[in-house]
């Protein structure tokens, strides 16, 4: 019988990690059928393979994979029924059976596929869609137009003749205008050259809630753009902001996971920032490993965990507050 020592030996310590990760915290591993001292059971990854274990005595267990993996014999899905594998035996000689990976709810289902399909599309690609949708649902056309508070006669009116046609009003006071959106607000601060004022605009909002739940396009921007004229402030915010949202049970779930991880990613970009923001995601995959959501979407985001602070080249996270006037 082989050991986890045995599985560690067979891969870098990184797909130790992810396989350890899948098996572990994803509940990837499927019920595993056994024939003599060989044993298969399919592992959900981006894909469902189909992996084979025999064990050999003396030896380590002999790993077959049908993923694309390409960097040696042995893949993450392999450790992950290696391990299964393990705790099926739980160190005695009769096996136990394989508990099956719990079923989504239908909400969770969706929450999940929409959170992967829309990192991986474009703002241009998600914009055309949702216009194209628009114009084929009357309804959905009228929620959109009062979610951003339009109204539908001035915009006709606005659009039925060209702007230099259009009456001139004679004894009559002009009508109030709509005031400005968070987002208008804050383009008008970009467009003047006016960033340094974004964090204060930012800092009072719920950034999951406003303007509309975990806006992906909007804050992620704005962020970025707050953060190039204060680098330091912006980025405490938004570590102390996602911490604390990380830590109310109700909003965990997939779209916040998703949320932050974009955010992050847009961040990650600025040279003052990189290796700041690669430490922090680090640490969110660290302290809240059993969040087996959040790790893949920081994961998708080209994220990893680091294990010594000090290979960042950054000085050491302070921890906690420092008394301003110590006592001595």
């Amino acid at each position: 019988m082989f050991t986890e020592a045995d599985l560690e030996a067979l891969v870098p310590q990184k797909i130790f990690e992810r396989g350890s990760a899948y098996y572990y915290d994803d509940n990837a591993v499927g019920r595993i059928s056994r024939t003599g001292d060989t044993f298969k059971a399919r592992v959900e990854g981006t894909e469902t393979y189909r992996v084979e274990l025999t064990m050999r005595p003396g030896k380590p267990p002999k790993i077959y994979c049908d993923c694309p993996y390409d960097y040696g014999d042995v893949c993450k899905h392999g450790i992950a029924l290696g391990l299964a594998v393990l705790d099926w035996f739980g160190g005695g000689d009769e096996p136990k059976p394989v508990p099956e990976p719990a079923p989504l709810t239908k909400k969770a289902r969706r929450a999940h596929l929409l959170s992967a399909a829309w990192i991986r599309t474009s703002d241009r690609e998600r914009l055309a869609f949702l216009q194209q949708l628009l114009l084929q649902k009357p309804k959905l056309l009228r929620r959109f137009l009062k979610a951003f508070e339009f109204d539908e006669a001035l915009l006709l009116a606005a659009t039925a003749r060209p702007p230099s046609a259009a009456p001139k009003p004679r004894g009559r006071r002009p009508a109030p205008r709509r005031p400005l959106t968070f987002v208008e607000q804050a383009h008008v601060l970009i467009n003047g050259n006016r960033q340094p004022e974004l964090l204060a605009l930012l800092l009072p909002l719920d950034w999951v809630r406003e303007p509309q739940p975990f806006n992906t396009q909007a804050w992620p921007y704005l962020l970025a753009e707050s953060a190039r004229a204060q680098p330091e402030a912006t980025f405490d915010a938004v570590m102390e902001r996602f911490e604390g949202y990380l830590n109310n049970q109700s909003l965990r779930g997939s779209p916040l996971y998703y949320f932050i991880a974009t955010c992050l990613s847009r961040l990650v970009s600025l040279p003052a920032l990189g290796e700041q923001v690669r430490l922090f995601a680090s640490e969110l995959m660290q302290q809240y490993r059993r969040l087996s959501s959040l790790h893949q979407a920081l994961t998708t985001a080209g994220f990893f965990p680091i294990k010594n602070e000090l290979d960042t080249g950054l000085p050491p996270k302070k921890r906690g507050r420092q008394p301003k006037n110590p006592a001595r």
